[in-house]
C-alpha cells in the first residue's frame, strides 16, 4: 500500500483495514496457508487466488518496507536484521491481504478507471508544487526513489481506491448505538472538584532507631520482603558475523577480481544541474527563446510568457529523466545554454544545464577496503553456519566449551551471580543489564548445573552458555540486611504516623469541623483542585486518590496512602458531562471504527477460506534469510 495514498485519503475505515488487516493472516514462517512448499508456479513466491507474485515483486515491496522504516527510525538496517524483526513478514501479509481483497472487490463487481487513478494522483500533495499545481517534476522523482514505473504506481493506486470503495460499504452501513456512546461518554467526560489535604510522611531521620525487640519483630513479620533473588553463574562464549568478518583474510587478487566483475558498479555517471521551463506551445516556447536572445533569463522569459514558474530537477543522471525527449535535449546542451524547444507528452520545454558534473570510474585504490569488507561479510556469513555446526557437532561429542571455543575464535566471559532482571550481586542500582534479554531468558531456562546450550541471536551470530551454579532465593539472618532493615522499620513508621493523621482529620471533618482549618492544625497543606476527571488532569493527585474522590457522594470524605505520606480529600461537586461537549461524536466515532474493525476482520477471515493462499517458503528464505 502507498504512503502516498494512505496519507491522502480521509477514510477512517480505509485507515483501519490498512492497520489491522495484515494482523488477520498468519506470518509467513508459522502460516498454514496453502502446502506451503511452493506448489504454484516455479515464478511465485506467493500466489492469492488467481494472482501471483514472484521473488522480485516480494523484495520490491520488502525494500520499500526497509526504506520507510529506516525514514522512522533513522538507522541503518540491513537484510537480515530487517527480516529478524519481522519486515519481511510484515510484507507478505501485507502483499497478501491487500491481493485478496483486490480480488473479492473486482469479483463484486467494483471499478475504477486509470482515468479516476490519474485524477487522484494529481491532488496528491506531494507531487504538487508551491502553487497547487501538479508537477511532473516531482512525481518522476517520487518513482525515481521508489524504483517504480509510472503504469506500475498508477495501477497501485487504481487498486488502492477500488479497496477503498470496497471498504466503504462498511463505513456507511455502521453506527455506534448511541446509548453505549452516551453512557461512556457519560463517565469519561464527568468532572469533580475537591479539597485535599496532603500530609507528608516525614523524614525517616525524624523517626528514632528502633529497640531490638522492634526490630526483630518488625524481621519476623516482614522477612519475605528481603528475600534475596535467585542468582547464576554462566560462561558465554560468543561468535557474531561482524566479528568474524575481521578475521577473514581477503587476498588483493581477489578484491581485484570482484573489482573487474562488478566495474560498472563503480562507473559515477555524468550528472547535470538543470532547470525546467514548462509552456503551453511550441510558439510560446519560441517566443520565451527569443526574449532569452534578447538577455532576459529563463526564469524571466517564461514568466513573461507562461506566468509558470521553472521547474529545478537538481542533479539528475541521464537515467534519471524519465521522458527521453528531455533527457537528450539535457545531454546535449554546453553549460549555462539554453536548448531549443523541446516537445514531449507533457507539452513544449526549455531546458538550462547550469552545472556539469563529468562522469568517472572509481579506482581500485579508492574501493578495495568496501570490496574488502563486503566479501569478508559476505563470507562471514556462510562461514558462521558451518562454525555453528562444528561447535554442536563438538559439544555433542563431548568437548568442553572452552575447547570449542577457542577452535572456533569465539570470545568468551564470565558472568558471577547474575539475577533474571539482568543485574548482578554486585551491581549499582542505576546499571544496564550485564547480559542481553534473550540470552538472559534462556539462562534461567537451564536446569542443570555444567549444561550448555546454544542460542541463536537476531543478529545472525550464536552464543554457547554453560550454566555454571546457581544460588536458590533465601531469606538472610537479620544481621546480614539489619541497616535495611531498620531504613524500612523507619519509613514505615513514618507512613504509619501521616496515617494516623489521615484518620483523626476524617474522622474530625465527617463531624463538620472545616478540612481547611484541620490541615493547619495537623500540618498538612490544603488546596482545592480545579474541575477534573478521571484522568486527573490539571492536578496533581494520585490514581488511588481519584478513584476514592470517583466513587465518593457528594460532601463524603475519603483518605489514601500516597508515596508521599498520606491524603485526605472532600468531594465538593460533581460536573456531569456535557452532551455538547465534541468528544460525545468523537466516542461515537471510535466506537463505529472499532465495530468495523471487527467487522474487516471477520470479512477478511471468510475470504481467506474462499481464496486460496499459498506461499513457497524455499524460495523466500533463500533470497532473504541467507542472502
Amino acid at each position: 500500500m502507498l504512503e502516498a495514498l494512505r496519507n491522502a485519503t480521509k477514510s477512517w475505515v480505509m485507515k483501519i483495514f490498512l492497520g489491522a488487516l495484515a494482523l488477520t493472516f498468519v506470518l509467513f514462517f508459522g502460516t498454514d496457508f496453502g502446502g506451503g512448499g511452493g506448489g504454484g508456479s516455479t515464478n511465485s513466491a506467493l500466489e492469492v487466488g488467481d494472482e501471483s507474485f514472484t521473488v522480485q515483486q516480494v523484495t520490491r515491496q520488502f525494500n520499500e518496507e526497509v526504506r520507510q522504516e529506516i525514514v522512522r527510525t533513522g538507522q541503518r538496517l540491513d537484510t537480515q536484521t530487517a527480516v529478524n524483526r519481522g519486515v519481511l513478514d510484515r510484507t507478505i501479509a501485507r502483499m497478501a491481504s491487500q491481493s485478496l481483497f483486490d480480488q473479492a472487490a473486482q469479483k463484486f463487481g467494483v471499478a475504477v478507471s486509470v482515468n479516476e487513478a490519474s485524477k487522484a494522483i494529481r491532488n496528491l500533495p506531494q507531487f504538487q508544487d508551491t502553487a497547487g499545481r501538479f508537477s511532473r517534476a516531482q512525481f518522476e522523482a517520487n518513482l525515481q526513489n521508489r524504483s517504480l514505473t509510472e503504469a506500475d504506481f498508477v495501477n497501485q493506486v487504481r487498486l488502492d481506491l477500488l479497496r477503498n470503495q470496497y471498504i466503504g460499504t462498511i463505513q456507511n452501513s455502521i453506527a455506534a448505538p448511541a446509548a453505549l456512546g452516551d453512557i461512556i461518554h457519560g463517565r469519561i467526560a464527568e468532572r469533580r472538584i475537591a479539597d485535599i489535604v496532603t500530609l507528608p510522611a516525614g523524614a525517616s531521620s525524624m523517626v528514632p532507631n528502633p529497640d531490638s525487640v522492634q526490630l526483630d519483630g518488625f524481621y519476623r513479620e516482614n522477612s519475605e520482603n528481603f528475600e534475596t533473588a535467585e542468582f547464576r553463574s554462566a560462561t558465554i562464549s560468543s561468535l557474531d558475523t561482524e566479528t568474524l568478518a575481521k578475521i577473514i583474510v581477503i587476498s588483493s587478487e581477489d578484491i581485484a577480481e570482484e573489482y573487474e566483475n562488478r566495474i560498472n558498479d563503480f562507473d559515477i555517471p555524468e550528472t547535470r544541474n538543470v532547470l525546467q521551463a514548462s509552456l503551453l506551445s511550441r510558439e510560446d516556447a519560441e517566443r520565451a527563446l527569443d526574449l532569452i536572445r534578447g538577455g532576459k533569463s529563463l526564469n524571466e522569459a517564461t514568466r513573461e510568457v507562461s506566468g509558470l514558474p521553472l521547474v529545478d530537477m537538481g542533479t539528475v543522471s541521464r537515467a534519471g529523466i524519465a521522458l527521453p525527449e528531455i533527457a537528450d535535449a539535457t545531454f546535449s546542451l554546453s553549460l549555462n545554454q539554453v536548448s531549443a524547444p523541446v516537445e514531449s507528452i507533457l507539452g513544449w520545454h526549455l531546458i538550462e544545464v547550469t552545472k556539469i558534473l563529468p562522469g568517472r570510474t572509481i579506482l581500485l585504490s579508492e574501493a578495495q577496503d568496501g570490496i574488502r569488507n563486503e566479501l569478508a561479510n559476505e563470507e562471514a556469513i556462510d562461514r558462521i553456519f558451518d562454525i555453528l555446526n562444528d561447535v554442536e557437532d563438538g559439544l555433542a561429542g563431548g568437548r568442553s566449551i572452552d575447547e570449542v571455543a577457542r577452535d572456533s575464535s569465539m570470545l568468551t566471559i564470565k558472568v558471577e551471580a547474575i539475577a533474571n532482571n539482568g543485574r548482578t550481586a554486585t551491581s549499582e542500582p542505576d546499571a544496564a543489564p550485564a547480559l542481553p534479554p534473550q540470552l538472559l531468558a534462556r539462562l534461567f531456562e537451564m536446569d542443570n548445573t555444567g549444561a550448555t546450550e546454544v542460542i541463536e541471536s537476531q543478529t545472525g551470530g550464536f552464543s554457547v552458555v554453560r550454566l555454571d551454579r546457581i544460588d536458590a532465593p533465601r531469606i538472610p539472618e537479620l544481621d546480614e540486611v539489619r541497616d535495611r532493615v531498620v531504613d524500612e522499620w523507619k519509613s514505615d513508621r513514618s507512613r504509619d504516623l501521616a496515617d494516623e493523621k489521615a484518620r483523626k482529620i476524617t474522622e474530625r471533618t465527617k463531624s463538620g469541623e472545616s478540612l481547611k482549618e484541620l490541615a493547619g492544625e495537623f500540618g498538612g497543606r490544603f488546596e482545592r483542585t480545579p474541575a477534573f476527571d478521571r484522568t486527573g488532569g490539571g492536578t496533581i493527585l494520585t490514581p488511588d486518590l481519584i478513584d476514592a474522590l470517583f466513587e465518593a457522594k457528594a460532601g463524603e470524605v475519603v483518605s489514601v496512602a500516597i508515596a508521599s505520606g498520606s491524603a485526605v480529600g472532600k468531594l465538593v461537586n460533581i460536573e456531569a458531562a456535557d452532551p455538547n461537549d465534541p468528544l460525545r461524536k468523537q466516542i461515537a466515532r471510535t466506537i463505529t471504527g472499532q465495530i468495523a474493525n471487527d467487522l474487516v476482520t471477520q470479512l477478511s477471515d471468510a475470504l481467506q477460506n474462499e481464496i486460496p493462499i499459498d506461499i513457497d517458503r524455499e524460495a523466500l528464505e533463500a533470497a532473504f534469510i541467507k542472502r
